[in-house]
């Protein structure tokens, strides 16, 4: 890694040159103090570029098939309890941040309490079946077309506990 940077670098610099002596061959001149920096950190931004971590899109399909959530744990209800409370009121707060983790909490409970993945084709009735009408809107409707209240949270949240 660290070899593949300074010879990154250096390709960088060695390019920078190379364009100085052909622009002075055609008749152009560029300052040596002005071309090798620009090489130099040419050569920075390509080392910088080959060390991040890439992924390929193969690699963010989950592996089992099923879904697989980090942020949805089942302790999440306590936190969720608060935090739905405060949004009832904030539509968009509801849409941005606590939606999110409500659908994500919904879709780990029916995995892992199911074995169902609702975005599949052949467990959409049985998921239909197994979830409550407050939490199979969760799930589908269009962002900022739930309707709000504080009843309608709690019952959301009473059926994701049911789930």
């Amino acid at each position: 890694m660290r070899r593949r940077s300074i010879g990154l670098v250096t390709a960088g610099v060695v390019l920078a040159a190379a364009t100085v002596f052909a622009l002075r061959l055609a008749g152009t001149v560029v300052p040596w103090w002005v071309a090798l920096p620009a090489g130099a950190a040419f050569g920075v931004l390509a080392a910088v570029a080959a060390s991040l971590p890439h992924s390929d899109a193969v690699d963010l399909e989950p592996a089992s098939g099923g879904p697989t959530t980090a942020s949805a744990a089942l302790g999440d209800f306590g936190a969720l309890h608060f935090a739905v409370q405060g949004a009832a009121r904030d539509p968009d707060r509801f849409e941005q941040r606590v939606r999110p983790r409500l659908s994500a909490l919904a879709i780990e409970l029916l995995w892992q309490r199911r074995g169902l993945d609702w975005r599949r084709d052949a467990d959409q009735l049985p998921a239909r079946a197994a979830l409550g009408p407050q939490t199979w809107a969760l799930l589908t409707a269009p962002e900022h077309t739930l309707r709000l209240s504080p009843r309608s949270l709690d019952a959301l949240l009473d059926e994701l506990e049911a789930l």
